[in-house]
């Protein structure tokens, strides 16, 4: 069990992001060429492809946060001594989560409120709360993956700059 908890800790981003981009590449396939020797689209692909474009996008920036690649402005930092880099850093990173906690929030309300009065996607009539469910559920994982980042520098010294600090 804890092997099988590790691998997903390692590479469930990766697994989830790729079965998507297979999907949405296969359902773009697929409406290609029904479009081509049948004259007439895939309504619900399309729908379908969207909504995994969506899901994609969004656990693709938990990908990137979890292995501390995402687009950050860094040149300005290099010349400074690694400890003040590592603070602000971490300022930029808790700046970020408490941004993630507001999105989190206002999506979950979003997702309450659209109880009362249920959308359904116009193809496949799946309730949009399931779709919109992308939105916390990402950024709760985007959350989850800084803190450990930033745990696993600080219990094992694993740098969060790239290279290897010294003890």
């Amino acid at each position: 069990m804890k092997n099988i908890l590790s691998w997903l800790d390692a590479h469930f981003e990766d697994v989830l992001c790729g079965v998507l981009l297979v999907g949405i590449m296969t359902m773009l396939m697929a409406q290609v060429i029904v479009r081509f020797f049948f004259g007439h689209g895939l309504t619900f692909s399309e729908e379908l492809c969207r909504f995994s474009f969506l899901y994609l996008v969004y656990f693709a920036a938990s990908l990137v946060a979890s292995k501390g690649a995402h687009i950050r402005v860094t040149a300005h930092t290099q010349k400074l001594p690694t400890h003040l880099r590592i603070a602000l850093l971490m300022i930029a990173d808790l700046c970020w989560i408490g941004f993630n906690i507001t999105v989190i929030y206002q999506s979950s309300l979003l997702i309450d409120s659209m109880a009362n009065r249920p959308m359904l996607s116009g193809a496949l009539l799946i309730d949009l709360r399931y779709v919109y469910f992308a939105v916390p559920a990402a950024f709760a994982l985007q959350t989850f993956r800084i803190l450990q980042r930033w745990y696993r520098h600080f219990r094992y010294n694993i740098s969060i700059l790239g290279e290897q600090q010294e003890v």
